[in-house]
């Protein structure tokens, strides 16, 4: 049995993947891949990777059972049981919660619980003053207040945080002792991320489809408009409905350009020299640059449309 593992990375179209999965389900099992229905929110086994990680169990308390572990580990008793009973060779699992610099603990609850499969990690990797830029949109889209300036300080500026690539993707891979790591580069697959995943896993299914936009971002002005809110006295639930009537009409269309500076581009390139270099060493076999650092004239958001081998760590 093959375990292929989507661990993101957040804001490389993973909404959009996932719901074609999700919604592909049958022509997945027909070439042999099981995209199970067990432990699934929103497309994504968010059920299944929040009941074991550290924080994310708090977005679906509504959802869980007190007792989290026992739920892990009957969900991926029928995940497996359910794969034995349609003969798939190949059982697909995909969730952002997997994003970041885990407990060991994390890493060895899904290993021993999916054993003996061989694993397979797949993650999306996009330039990091992109994925910053647009990892802050979605956090103000989520109630986020500060300014990018101070957000960025305090939540990506940490050895944990999802922008230390190398190591968030190492991590899984050491854990599960993973047969192989494929490493996509969103800007290279945009267009059709589905087809990317399924062509580069070598599931034979029909991938020339359109794919819905799930997770836009906002416009300039709808930026402003969140942050407002945000700031403002009203209660979370009215907070809440608001944000949502602004990203109703406010939702940036095409390629995003960066709302920071020159200076705060080259401190998240330097961040980023040492772990760009392994990935394209250790998992892309490659001596060129992993990404190209050319950076953006534009400085604002989109207008407003028309009537988005190093040592392995230490356990």
């Amino acid at each position: 049995m093959r375990l292929i593992l989507h661990i993101g990375s957040t804001k490389t179209g993973s909404s959009a993947l996932q719901a074609t999965l999700n919604a592909r389900r049958d022509q997945l099992a027909e070439a042999g891949a099981l995209y199970s229905a067990h432990g699934v929110a929103a497309g994504a086994h968010h059920l299944l990777a929040a009941s074991i990680h550290p924080g994310a169990w708090q977005m679906h308390k509504d959802e869980l059972p007190s007792d989290r572990a026992a739920y892990f580990d009957e969900t991926v008793a029928a995940i497996k049981a359910e794969a034995e009973e349609k003969g798939a060779d190949t059982i697909v699992v995909s969730s952002e919660y997997f994003w970041g610099s885990l407990p060991p603990t994390v890493y060895k609850a899904f290993a021993d619980a999916f054993r003996p499969a061989r694993f397979e990690v797949v993650a999306f990797i996009r330039r990091q003053d992109e994925w910053a830029m647009s990892s802050y949109l979605q956090a103000v889209k989520n109630g986020e207040a500060r300014p990018f300036e101070e957000w960025f300080e305090k939540t990506l500026q940490r050895t944990n945080s999802g922008l230390h690539y190398f190591r968030v993707i190492n991590r899984w891979a050491y854990f599960l002792d993973a047969e192989a790591v494929h490493v996509l580069r969103y800007g290279d697959v945009k267009e059709n991320v589905y087809a990317a995943f399924c062509d580069t896993l070598g599931i034979n299914v029909e991938t020339n489809i359109p794919l819905a936009r799930v997770n836009p971002s906002p416009t300039a002005d709808g930026l402003a408009l969140l942050l407002e809110i945000n700031r403002s006295d009203a209660d979370e639930a009215e907070k809440a409905k608001q944000r949502k009537q602004v990203m109703g009409a406010h939702r940036a269309s095409g390629s995003m350009s960066l709302l920071m500076t020159d200076t705060e581009r080259d401190t998240i390139f330097k961040e980023a020299e040492v772990s760009d270099r392994l990935i394209a060493t250790r998992f892309l076999k490659q001596d060129g640059p992993l990404f190209s650092h050319a950076v953006t004239a534009a400085s604002s958001l989109p207008p407003e449309p028309s009537p988005e081998p190093a040592e392995p760590p230490s356990p």
